[in-house]
């Protein structure tokens, strides 16, 4: 038979308010007291009632994440910064996949609200207005993740991305490369693609560097969406010296295209990706590429969250995670 609260009580010589002001931690209760309870909690195996506690301070120590996909390793490095943070802020987490999917993300949203989550981390490709109403509605502290509240209703976190890659345009640039072709996802599918597209296409335009359509092909920032649309660069009678991929994964596939061809990276046509993953490092060559910071992403959103729900002050209302060009093997300097 489990310990009730009374025999804790009992074992300590205190009263049950005593040990519920201890297991709660309240103050008021001095410390030879407090280590008395503790060590009758341990001795009769008494284990709080979850439910129970949660009413009565109003807080269940449960945070929601709403992410696009976990299986795909840029939302894995975020998710794992996260739980690291939050665990040791004593929270659990509820995770949900939403994968773009309007009804899968109302129904995950639903799923909060019903277990009375303190607070919400949402990752998806864009913030939609869908989910929008239903924090509104909701009322719940959030924090927006790799994607942007424009009305600045809700706090973000995002990567540099423009800024990293106007840099990585203009360090390819230096490297001598003005025939560049460009793989990136459909800047209308997520917030990343289109903030990795201004900034590209704005170096172009500093840099005098002409666009030509043959070289620009857009995936899903898969693989083998890398790898068809290197396949349509390189049928164009004209390629270009370098080709610029919007993450790690489309460059493993435009690499393996390349090599198919019967060319050689970088001897033949140099390639640079835009969002460093593990793999891209270990590859050979080995991927230039930008690191974002995944971890620190997902790091920086919950603890942005666990001030809210401790009702800090937050002042900034979006945060950017700084980047740095991880120089691989896979360029080559033109003379």
């Amino acid at each position: 038979m489990s310990a009730k609260i009374k025999d804790v009580a009992k074992k300590a010589g205190v009263s049950i308010a005593t040990v519920s002001r201890v297991i709660n931690n309240v103050p008021l209760v001095n410390p030879q007291t407090k280590e008395k309870v503790l060590q009758a909690v341990k001795e009769t195996g008494y284990r709080p009632n979850a439910i129970a506690r949660s009413l009565k301070l109003q807080k269940t120590d449960t945070i929601g994440v709403l992410i696009y996909d976990i299986t795909k390793p840029y939302y894995t490095q975020i998710s794992r910064g996260i739980q690291d943070i939050l665990s040791m802020e004593g929270y659990n987490i509820i995770l949900c996949n939403g994968d773009s999917n309007p009804d899968k993300e109302e129904n995950a949203m639903d799923l909060f609200f019903q277990k009375q989550c303190d607070g919400i981390i949402y990752i998806g490709k864009f913030f939609p207005d869908n989910i929008r109403q239903k924090l509104d509605y909701m009322n719940t502290p959030t924090v927006i993740c790799s994607s942007k509240d424009e009305t600045g209703t809700y706090p973000s976190v995002v990567n540099s991305d423009y800024n990293s890659s106007y840099e990585m345009v203009k360090y390819i640039n230096d490297l001598g490369h003005k025939k560049i072709g460009f793989i990136n996802a459909k800047e209308d599918k997520s917030y990343c693609a289109k903030m990795r597209g201004n900034g590209v296409y704005s170096a172009f335009r500093d840099l005098k560097i002409d666009i030509n359509d043959d070289w620009i092909a857009y995936g899903d920032y898969t693989m083998y969406s890398g790898y068809e649309c290197a396949k349509m660069i390189l049928a164009k009678k004209e390629k270009p010296s370098v080709i610029i991929c919007g993450n790690d994964e489309m460059a493993i596939g435009a690499k393996k295209a390349i090599i198919e061809e019967g060319l050689k990276v970088p001897d033949d046509i140099s390639l640079v990706g835009l969002n460093s993953l593990e793999m891209g490092r270990w590859a050979v060559p080995s991927i230039t590429s930008v690191n974002n910071y995944m971890y620190d992403l997902g790091a920086v959103s919950a603890r942005m969250l666990s001030k809210m729900i401790s009702k800090e002050v937050v002042v900034e209302k979006e945060v950017i995670i700084s980047h740095e060009i991880v120089k691989g093997e896979s360029v080559k300097k033109i003379k």
